[in-house]
């Protein structure tokens, strides 16, 4: 088949890490690949095996149109054939997307929501049932064969790791950081690794983007002993050696529409804790993670991105749970991981890109 995929590919972002691992199982299975960056003038990179793939003349038509992004590109993403056009997006807010939305849906045969949490906000939103289809992100199992280690400056023994990427205001790094301060101090044997974009800190375009570097000060003044906290902000080619690195996973996001860094987490054998709420609840559970408590609340208008909606709510990680669960995982690591790990390899080889595609390609006309 030939297949086209017009999206985010250059930048070091969710979307495109999707992208190019579904364009490397489509490869893999003998299809024919041509790829659209859309992003170039916020050049990263696109990874060296996938540079010979990219196109910029379009063809009249294509066996296959994917693309992962936001509903409105729809129209102009999926004008390069009639049929098998699968769009892949996902929402983490829910009661959030305006039922204007929908509209986009008339240019696309599928929209491939992550996880079941977001096809329910979909359905919300008022897309029609009939136009869902959960497919999961995945993973490449050779990834993992990888043992390196990112060098990190810590002597401390308990390595808790946290993957922000962009400083959202949704990945609630205000609550990661007062958890992870009121479990423990200086004295224990104990470091937040906190792996960082802090590219956008400045950017006054966007109320979703956080100054983390003014909220860890204002937050960590406030500690007269605190535990240790180093910072990764340069970029690692290889994320499994920044979890190698590391004995734990850990968010406090409010919302999340799939959380990739915790299904990578599994794959490289590593105890998570996470909210008890979001897309991550497809595959982290209490066979195999410590999960925290909290309660739905109304989101902020400055969590949202692009439009607000009042009735949109986020879940709240209760501060006193998350810190409980991370103590936990410092007192009683050895004994977690031997009851987890049976249901930590049984999830995460579900969960490879290879499955993933033959779900796409079983859509197909």
């Amino acid at each position: 088949m030939r297949i086209k995929l017009e999206q985010f590919l250059y930048q070091n972002h969710s979307w495109s890490v999707v992208g190019w691992n579904i364009a490397r199982a489509l490869l893999n299975k003998g299809h024919e690949v041509s790829l659209y960056p859309t992003d170039k003038k916020k050049a990263c990179h696109l990874p060296d095996d996938l540079k010979k793939y990219e196109c910029d003349d379009y063809k009249l038509n294509y066996d296959m149109q994917i693309s992962y992004t936001a509903m409105h590109n729809f129209s102009s993403y999926f004008r390069n054939g009639d049929k098998n056009k699968f769009a892949i997006w996902a929402y983490e807010f829910e009661y959030a997307l305006p039922s204007n939305m929908t509209k986009y849906c008339r240019y696309i045969d599928k929209l491939l929501p992550p996880s079941n949490y977001c096809k329910d906000i979909f359905l919300q939103g008022k897309v029609p049932e009939d136009k869902l289809q959960m497919i999961p992100h995945g993973i490449n199992l050779k990834d993992y064969e990888n043992k390196n280690k990112i060098k990190l400056k810590t002597n401390k023994k308990h390595k808790i790791g946290v993957v922000i990427g962009q400083p959202h205001a949704r990945k609630n790094l205000g609550g990661m950081l007062k958890a992870y301060l009121n479990a423990f101090t200086a004295k224990d044997d104990v470091c937040l690794v906190i792996k960082i974009n802090l590219q956008k800190n400045n950017d006054k375009q966007h109320s979703f983007y956080v100054n983390y570097q003014a909220l860890y000060k204002r937050i960590i003044r406030k500690y007269k002993n605190p535990a240790q906290i180093e910072m990764v902000t340069e970029f690692i080619p290889n994320m499994v050696e920044f979890y190698n690195a590391v004995d734990v996973i850990y968010t406090m996001t409010n919302a999340e529409g799939f959380y990739l860094p915790g299904l990578e987490g599994l794959a490289c054998n590593k105890l998570n804790i996470a909210p008890r709420h979001g897309g991550q609840l497809d595959f982290l559970n209490d066979n195999n993670s410590l999960l925290i408590d909290g309660k739905i609340t109304r989101a902020p208008r400055d969590y949202l991105y692009w439009t607000y909606e009042p009735t949109a709510t986020m879940f709240d990680p209760s501060i006193e749970s998350g810190s409980e669960a991370l103590y936990k995982s410092y007192k009683e690591y050895d004994q977690l991981m031997e009851k987890f790990s049976p249901n930590i390899e049984e999830t995460y080889l579900k969960y490879t890109w290879d499955n993933v595609v033959d779900q796409i390609l079983e859509l197909r006309e």
